[in-house]
């Protein structure tokens, strides 16, 4: 019993002295766990703001890259209509004269070649690329997969980057394939003629949207060579960039994507700026309570002495603390300083945009007035004796860029319909002013069609060159007298309805050229001449009307309107109207309208 009450009391005094330790232990494990969680919290809402910011200044980036490849890429849109439906027999010359326009204002534009048969047949320019012309890029393994799959796709595709011939200077290439259009067939429905490519300098391209700017203070890496995205080699920056957890953006090309990383330079920071001053604060902390618990624990007897030590403790802490504090306390008002500041610029943004706003509501609103106002009222077409006239214009926007007009003076009519680029306030200011020297021209007694397009393109050239403005359009114009249309100016296709239903189309891409595009286009100016009979008629449209869209995305298509017109021919030209628009409604459904609808009917009577 004697040796049992000493193992006992033995025991008491061991576990008496180790537990002020344990105690101790526990209070500073809790105290750090606590500072710990805080900390984990503030570096996870440190690192999300930092994400936020690269993502805000990539996306700037990934905004301008992909406009600036589409404002490329869509060069040889035109090139392509113009080869499918007018000259596939293009010489040399013509093509370079076509390609000078279409490149005139684009930077980095090292070529623009048409490949027939598989094989470079034109280029521009020529001078320094004669050696290109015979070229055969299926020779070449890196070209050739695209230049394939842009045949069998019947689509863009965006190749690169490669080295370009003849520098040899890295860029990319966007081949598109052109498919011949036969007489009264769909768009592009014939045989493959070729392809046309655009090849631009990729520094020049990247110095454009950016990349090259030091001040933004970002690593960039792009990967998807061809267009191939996540899959495609990385082609700019560092490969390593996208194991270093990037910000990542996919950019769309035309038959494909890239994608665009980015990190900081200096990469991404490991720990917030307050973090030491949170452990320092903490650790100070842990020590004072862990050393007050010890002092409690293993001193009773001691108390007043372990108070006055964790009294000095204390106030050293305190002053720790309050040290760590005020440094804090100033890091937050500085803060708070440039968070007002910023506000205060917000603010003053946000009262000169609900200004603009307010203005450009206003602009608006005129100018659809005015176009509504300036439109050929119903009782100006009844008092034309001979003709039967019927019209129709709904902008897809506050202002479209659509224009049609019936004028009748000293015995003539002159009947006109355009599609200005846009559906904005300058899309609407420029049909004004087509408008106003339409009839200007006409009071001024101009009857010669060739000489009325090239005066009208010039006035419309200058005030577009004064605007700053790339707005253009196409324009048909129509003079009727004693039975007999004249036609001339570059629109869509003009129907031309007999009295017994029967339709005949007349392409006017040969008549005339976009107006305000060049200072002059009287080479391009052409007529042709319709003889109306009673009961024959003319059908006028812009291209909301045959490339309207129903949910699935199929067009309205002319071949439609053509079989609406003839079916109703039998009709006043009010009816027939009518007809035409209740069917587009019926195709178009629940469907959003993309673009401005004008319509026009005339009718012999």
């Amino acid at each position: 019993m004697k040796y049992l009450n000493r193992w006992v009391l033995n025991r008491s005094v061991k576990k008496a002295r180790f537990l002020p330790y344990l105690a101790a232990s526990v209070t500073v494990a809790i105290v750090l766990t606590m500072v710990w969680l805080l900390l984990r919290a503030e570096q996870q809402q440190f690192r999300e703001r930092n994400r936020a910011d690269v993502l805000n200044r990539l996306s700037t980036i990934r905004a301008r890259l992909e406009g600036v490849l589409n404002q490329r890429v869509f060069l040889t849109r035109g090139l392509v209509a113009y080869i499918s439906t007018i000259n596939p027999d293009i010489t040399q010359k013509e093509f370079e004269s076509l390609a000078s326009v279409m490149v005139a204002q684009q930077q980095g534009i090292e070529f623009l070649a048409l490949y027939k048969d598989r094989r470079v047949s034109h280029i521009y320019p020529f001078k320094g690329n004669e050696g290109a012309i015979g070229f055969n890029p299926l020779s070449i393994p890196e070209e050739r997969e695209a230049f394939q799959r842009a045949i069998q796709s019947r689509k863009t595709v965006f190749a690169g980057p490669v080295n370009l011939v003849p520098k040899g200077n890295a860029g990319f290439i966007s081949r598109t394939p052109i498919f011949l259009t036969s007489p009264g067939q769909e768009p592009e429905s014939g045989s493959n003629w070729g392809l046309v490519g655009i090849g631009f300098d990729r520094d020049t391209l990247f110095k454009e949207v950016g990349l090259f700017d030091r001040p933004a203070k970002l690593q960039y890496a792009i990967r998807g060579k061809d267009a191939l995205g996540a899959a495609g080699a990385v082609f700019y920056g560092d490969p390593a960039l996208f194991e270093r957890d990037p910000v990542l953006l996919e950019v769309t090309l035309p038959n494909g994507s890239w994608q665009l990383a980015a990190i900081p330079v200096e990469g991404w920071p490991r720990s917030a700026p307050i973090a030491q001053w949170v452990w320092l604060g903490g650790g100070l902390l842990a020590i004072f309570a862990g050393t007050l618990v010890f002092i409690l624990v293993s001193a009773p007897t001691r108390l007043q002495e372990a108070v006055e030590r964790a009294t000095l403790a204390l106030r050293q802490s305190e002053e720790a603390l309050k040290q760590a504090n005020e440094e804090l306390e100033t890091r937050v008002e500085e803060r708070t300083a440039q968070l007002a500041r910023a506000n205060q610029e917000i603010t003053a943004l946000n009262d000169r945009l609900q200004a603009d706003n307010l203005r450009m509501s206003a602009e608006l609103e005129i100018t659809r007035r005015l176009q509504r106002m300036i439109l050929p009222k119903s009782e100006e077409l009844q008092l034309i004796p001979e003709l039967e006239i019927a019209g129709f214009m709904e902008p897809a926007a506050e202002v479209g860029g659509d224009y049609y007009d019936v004028l009748h003076h000293n015995g003539r009519v002159k009947i006109g319909i355009g599609d200005v680029t846009g559906h904005d306030l300058e899309s609407g200011v420029l049909m004004i002013m087509v408008q106003t020297a339409v009839r200007t021209l006409l009071e001024d007694n101009q009857t010669d069609p060739r000489m009325f397009l090239n005066v009208l393109n010039r006035t419309i050239y200058q005030n577009v060159q004064r605007m700053g403005s790339d707005k253009n359009l196409t324009l048909c114009l129509l003079d009727y007298r004693d039975r007999k249309l004249q036609v001339s100016g570059q629109h869509e296709e003009m129907i031309v309805a007999r009295s017994n239903g029967s339709i005949e189309r007349i392409d006017t891409i040969t008549l005339g050229f976009p107006i305000g595009l060049e200072a002059d286009i009287t080479d391009f100016v052409g007529h042709a001449e319709v003889q109306l009979n009673p009961g024959d008629g003319v059908v006028l449209y812009t291209d909301g009307i045959t490339e309207a869209e129903d949910i699935q995305g199929v067009h309205y298509g002319l071949h439609r309107l053509c079989e609406v017109v003839s079916r109703n021919w039998q009709h006043s030209a009010d009816e027939i109207r009518q007809a035409v628009i209740e069917d587009l409604r019926q195709h178009i459904g629940e469907q959003k309208v993309f673009d401005d609808i004008a319509l026009l009917v005339l009718k012999q009577k």
